[in-house]
């Protein structure tokens, strides 16, 4: 029998449905009896994680807490949170509870690790909250991180990023992001996808560089932790 997992989403949660969804696709199982037991807080009303971060909106700090502890108090034994902004709060959720706290964007360094050297530059597509405070570059210092120019940024990523939030729409953010990919200077040898709406946007899309899904890649290590371990 696996392990209990909590999933500490609602932001968004079109990309809460989607973890759920990529858990189950992964999951070898025989018949369904077999799969997970996966228990969802889906709380779209914890306050924005850009704003949180720059300090221009509240801390969603206590609410992620809480949320935390409510799915540890209901028996998860691993918690998952699919949302790259979040990460900037990753210590302060993982010192709310006594079980384990996925690292989303670890778990990604170390898969760009398996088959890029240290020193490759790798694309960023992300929140600008997350570039301007290095969410990704502080914890992955390995790699040297290329990031849209500002103007770029704001008119194609996080336009993109809000339309795939608001509209739950793909096509355009897609052509939006695939722009900026082109864009980047360098030109870099990988790309991460690092905000669940551009994740959203790009799965299933061929680019010039291989592009890297962090919460694809964080379903594939709920399913080792909770279901091959467990």
């Amino acid at each position: 029998m696996g392990k209990i997992v909590g999933i500490l989403g609602g932001m968004g949660p079109m990309s809460t449905a989607d973890l759920l969804r990529k858990v189950t696709e992964k999951t070898p199982v025989r018949n369904e009896r077999e799969h997970l037991r996966i228990l969802i807080d889906s709380r779209p009303e914890i306050p924005d994680r850009p704003a949180g971060l720059m300090g221009t909106g509240p801390s969603p700090v206590p609410m992620l807490q809480e949320s935390a502890r409510m799915l540890e108090a209901w028996g998860a034994e691993v918690i998952a949170v699919p949302c790259n902004t979040a990460h900037g709060f990753l210590a302060d959720v993982q010192a709310a509870v006594r079980v384990e706290v996925l690292d989303m964007i670890g778990i990604v360094g170390r898969e760009i690790s398996k088959t890029f050297p240290d020193g490759t530059s790798v694309g960023l597509l992300s929140t600008t909250a997350a570039q301007k405070l290095r969410i990704f570059h502080d914890r992955l210092p390995q790699f040297d991180l290329v990031v849209p120019q500002a103007e770029v940024q704001e008119e194609l990523v996080a336009g993109a990023i809000l339309q795939v939030k608001l509209e739950d729409e793909v096509v355009e953010p897609r052509k939006k992001l695939m722009r900026v990919v082109g864009s980047l200077d360098p030109a870099p040898a990988a790309v991460i996808a690092g905000c669940t709406e551009v994740e959203l946007a790009l799965s299933g899309v061929e680019g010039p560089s291989p592009i890297f899904l962090p919460m694809d890649l964080l379903a594939e290590e709920i399913v080792r932790k909770a279901w091959r371990e467990g």
